[in-house]
């Protein structure tokens, strides 16, 4: 039972991962890009200058720790929060008319990657994003505050419940019985 739910943390974990880093690099490589699309998006100049300075080390740092599995729990419901206001932010973008209008969510690798994303397109991305989220919050086999990466904890993922501890070589272990 442990084991498809290791599977499924991990490779949540690791396509957010690679997300929130590509989001991430490309905000800083675009810096002054990012900090004019925010800038023309968000009314008070300080909180557009904190939003271009801050987010994309806040998802390096998110998409580091989900791919090394470094406090897998933590980095993914603190990443379910962050793109839960993405969505939030995208939803409000589409209600005032600007669906076709260029997000930015992926800084200079949208034009890397090809065409860059609308609103809209963003909004659906995001939303697959927060299922991956919750699924590697609540489908990691580990305690909630565990902090060791995910290559650790491999050997400790088994079918067999915690506490069974049967091998069966038993005696490799200094377990004879019978003597």
């Amino acid at each position: 039972m442990l084991r498809y739910r290791y599977w499924i943390s991990l490779g949540a974990s690791v396509l957010l991962g690679l997300v929130f880093l590509t989001a991430g690099v490309g905000k800083l490589l675009g810096e002054g890009a990012f900090l004019l699309q925010v800038s023309t998006l968000v009314l008070n100049p300080a909180v557009a200058s904190a939003i271009a300075a801050i987010l994309p080390w806040v998802e390096i740092v998110l998409g580091t720790l989900l791919l090394t599995g470094i406090a897998t729990r933590i980095a993914a419901g603190t990443s379910a929060l962050l793109i839960a206001s993405f969505i939030y932010y995208n939803g409000w973008m589409i209600s005032q008319g600007f669906g076709f209008e260029p997000c930015g969510c992926l800084g200079i690798m949208e034009r890397l990657l090809g065409d860059e994303l609308s609103t809209t397109q963003s909004l659906y991305i995001d939303i697959g994003l927060l299922v991956l989220a919750l699924g590697a919050c609540f489908c990691f086999p580990g305690r909630l505050l565990s902090i060791r990466p995910w290559f650790w904890n491999r050997g400790s993922m088994r079918d067999s419940p915690p506490g069974n501890n049967n091998r069966k070589d038993s005696a490799v272990n200094g377990d004879i019985k019978g003597i």
